[in-house]
């Protein structure tokens, strides 16, 4: 009964929670509402077009999460002279209500009026960092894995762990909402979404109030390319990719909109195949390993999404969306470990051959109820239902040769593992805005429960016995409860805004073997309150300062409490660790902007208890495990602008410093106090050749740096690309070249205590790819609804490679 009193209280209360908001009313010649006009926001300083809506039947627009900054609109309808509204300020939680504007009919009739705007491909504003994912030509024929590998300040480890501005813990979202996806099933999802797919992703180094406290290091939000023209249009879009091996995907999106209902979706499916080379030494037991090889890694995919909005009236929307992806991934390695004695000489060595083919599928409904009037009350609730399977049956045989390279015996061992995710979230939001006074009031509630069951079968031998010490049953559920509230208040060249974030989590997990021996961990339950804070002063027109504060928590993912063993070749085997500790980081930051384009930004990061990935050493074993190991102190000092060389030529430059200061343990006897300095850059310069060609030169730079003992190497790489429109600037063909000086490598090693390693991957980075898009239906601009879809799962993880 409680349950169902709390779904119809969310629904009462619930509501979207905007940032600023721009609003108006259009009228026709005889001063009547003016439906249907094309409504389109400008950037006052460039004319860059931010995103377009269409008027109502009462002709009003609304343009919601307005950046604060400077703008114009540009008015059009059929018949009539295109409007152009005075310059507009925006401040941070303001409603800005436009004066009405009147069409007048227009000398002539057009048959068509185009206008041209380019978006640039990073926006830098003063909460986030945007990346305007469909506004850069090279990055059409990638997978959002990619992207992400090339962003500003993002780091993807070969263990797909993110890190960003040089800290761990990132929550990944995708429209709006955490993907309850493990690393490597989240990497999986990335790799096989191609960007073309994609509109913006957002980096939130410093989350209000209103997000899920999870993630010491910040948010991505990934969000969904959406059309929003009125009538039937959409794309079209192919690519092949070629390096050593193949890549390609095919991706079609739909939108249909009426005055009542805009119906969408859009199906991408890809193909794509690789090889990485490895290379792994390591000391132990006065013996040196030294492992040559490969890993194959082809995966097959479909990431489909569908949805509708119903717009009752003026003021109430729902919505129903559908999304998933089902994908096969094919991977295998082979790897050659010589044992070499002390005297230099190969003793043995061991042939290691895995078969790793893997399947997910994941699927999510996601139910939306919208309420917004024009005295500044807005509530929204969403209901959210994923579920999500993983099988990844392994199979691995070790062959053993002596010192002349005769066969001495052979080892086999299998796995099949399963994992099935439920996880239900009800969510609500609302905002009361009382605009005389400059004042809002935001508040929400958030209720997830995940419940999870992993299933290990494990067998060895050429009998395929089952292994007792290591088949496993691993339940675990988690119920988190959130409420939160969060008051912005502008008094003049002022903007404050104070939050506060209650959780309640209880976690309960338990693991069984064939043995019938049970572990009853974790098991705990904690509240924490999770304060935010934002100032904001606009010096003068140009200058703005910002300064915000935030306490946040880094709970494990899922798979790394699960205590299975996966055993990755005889020597080298990985676990779960059922005790870990959630994290927690301050998190502070001074900004600086001028001109709302030029940032200068410094962070500081304290974060306790933080867990890392940690290699033991037994004997000549060595297992991989995820350990609470000790405080880590970050400093960030981040330069990001844009500049116009000339009016064919722009560029963006981003610029990062890091200062990491690690102190813990280990173990009892393997204490650590490191520091480390890292760099990271990003390029771009765009070139418009002609009305029909352009071109586009990116590269991005990560210096050598330290993590807690690990030393990483440097890595960049250089793109370039050329695009020329076609069929009446409908289609779009692009040739791209990505890593042209094959410079995309992994480096990692260790000299601390028994980890005595170095690694290095080089995967098939430099490709050249080909790229056609082709847009078709109606061209008017108007905005289809905006909303968060997903729910939680950015912590489910699977199998990692050592």
């Amino acid at each position: 009964m409680a349950r169902y009193t709390l779904i119809a209280f969310l629904f009462l209360i619930a509501r979207s929670i905007s940032a600023q908001t721009i609003t108006g009313t259009v009228l026709d010649p005889d001063r009547q509402p003016a439906p249907l006009a094309v409504v389109k926001l400008l950037k006052a300083t460039d004319s860059t077009l931010i995103r377009g809506t269409a008027t109502n039947d009462l002709g009003q627009y609304h343009f919601p999460d307005v950046a604060p900054g400077t703008y114009c609109l540009q008015l059009s309808l059929v018949a009539m002279r295109t409007l152009t509204s005075r310059v507009v300020g925006v401040r941070p939680g303001e409603t800005v209500v436009m004066e009405p504007l009147t069409f007048q009919p227009a000398d002539q009739t057009l048959a068509v009026v185009t206008v041209r705007a380019r978006k640039s491909y990073v926006d830098q504003e003063i909460d986030k960092t945007v990346l305007n994912v469909a506004a850069d030509a090279s990055a059409q024929s990638k997978t959002v894995y990619e992207v992400l590998q090339q962003a500003p300040g993002v780091v993807i480890d070969p263990n797909d762990n993110l890190r960003m501005a040089g800290k761990q813990g990132v929550n990944v979202f995708i429209d709006g909402k955490p993907t309850n996806l493990s690393t490597t099933d989240l990497a999986n999802l990335l790799r096989a979404t191609p960007a073309s797919n994609i509109d913006r992703i957002d980096l939130i180094a410093n989350p209000s109030a209103r997000y899920d406290a999870q993630g010491g290091a910040g948010i991505i939000n990934i969000r969904f390319r959406r059309a929003g023209n009125l009538g039937l249009n959409g794309n079209v879009s192919g690519s092949y990719a070629r390096s050593d091996h193949y890549r390609s995907n095919l991706a079609l999106d739909l939108n249909y909109r009426a005055k009542k209902v805009n119906v969408y979706g859009n199906v991408s499916g890809s193909d794509n195949y690789q090889r990485t080379n490895v290379q792994f030494d390591r000391q132990a037991g006065g013996a040196q390993f030294l492992q040559r090889g490969y890993d194959r890694d082809g995966t097959r995919a479909v990431v489909y999404k569908a949805g509708f909005d119903y717009f009752i009236n003026s003021k109430e929307t729902i919505g129903l969306i559908i999304s998933g992806n089902r994908s096969a991934n094919r991977f295998g390695t082979y790897t050659k470990t010589a044992v070499v004695a002390e005297q230099n000489r190969v003793d043995s060595s061991i042939v290691n051959r895995v078969d790793n083919p893997n399947q997910n599928n994941r699927i999510n409904a996601a139910f939306n109820y919208r309420y917004a009037d024009t005295l500044g009350l807005e509530v929204m609730v969403d209901v959210d239902v994923t579920r999500f399977n993983y099988t990844s049956p392994s199979r691995i045989r070790s062959d053993y040769l002596g010192q002349d390279g005769q066969a001495l015996l052979t080892r086999q061992y299998r796995f099949d593992p399963t994992t099935d995710i439920n996880i239900v979230a009800l969510k609500a939001d609302g905002v009361k805005e009382w605009k005389p006074s400059h004042l809002k009031l935001e508040a929400g509630l958030k209720h997830t429960n995940v419940a999870t069951d992993n299933d290990l079968l494990a067998y060895t031998g050429a009998e395929q016995q089952a292994d007792v010490t290591r088949t496993n049953r691993f339940r675990y559920q988690e119920m988190v409860s959130a409420v939160y509230a969060s008051l912005n208040r502008s008094v003049g060249k002022w903007a404050i805004q104070a939050g506060l974030r209650g959780e309640k989590s209880t976690i309960r997990g338990q693991s069984v073997d064939l043995a019938g021996r049970t572990i009853n961990r974790p098991d705990t339950a904690y509240f924490n309150l999770f304060p935010t804070g934002f100032v904001q002063y606009q010096a003068t027109g140009k200058s703005q300062f910002a300064l915000n504060y935030g306490w946040r928590i880094g709970r494990p993912n899922y798979q790394d409490l699960n205590p299975f063993i996966y055993q990755l070749d005889p020597y080298t085997s990985q676990r779960g660790n059922p005790f870990l500790r959630p994290a927690y980081s301050h998190n502070g930051s001074l900004a600086y902007t001028y001109k709302w384009a030029t940032t200068l930004k410094l962070t500081y990061t304290r974060t306790n208890d933080f867990s890392t990935d940690v290699i033991q050493q037994t004997g000549l074993t060595a297992y991989q495990t995820v350990a609470n190991v000790g405080r880590v102190n970050a400093l960030n000092i981040s330069l990001s602008t844009p500049y116009t060389i000339t009016k064919w030529w722009n560029t963006y430059l981003y610029m990062g410093a890091t200062w990491n200061h690690f102190r813990g343990r280990f173990t009892a006897d393997q204490p650590f106090n490191e520091r480390g300095f890292g760099f990271d850059g990003y390029m771009q310069h765009s070139f418009t050749l002609s009305k029909r060609w352009t071109a586009q030169v990116s590269g991005f730079w990560n210096a050598p740096t330290t993590q807690t003992i690990y030393r990483i190497g440097g890595l960049g790489a250089l793109n370039m690309s050329l695009e020329t429109k076609v069929f009446g600037e409908r289609g779009k063909l692009t040739l791209s070249v990505d890593d042209m000086l094959n410079t995309m490598r992994w480096r990692q090693s260790a000299a601390f205590a028994s980890q005595q390693f170095s690694v290095e991957r080089k995967w098939e980075s430099r490709r050249v790819a080909l790229r056609f898009a082709y847009r078709f239906g109606r061209r008017e601009i108007a905005g289809a609804r905006d909303r968060q879809t997903g729910v939680d799962a950015g912590r489910i993880k699977t199998k990692d490679n050592l």
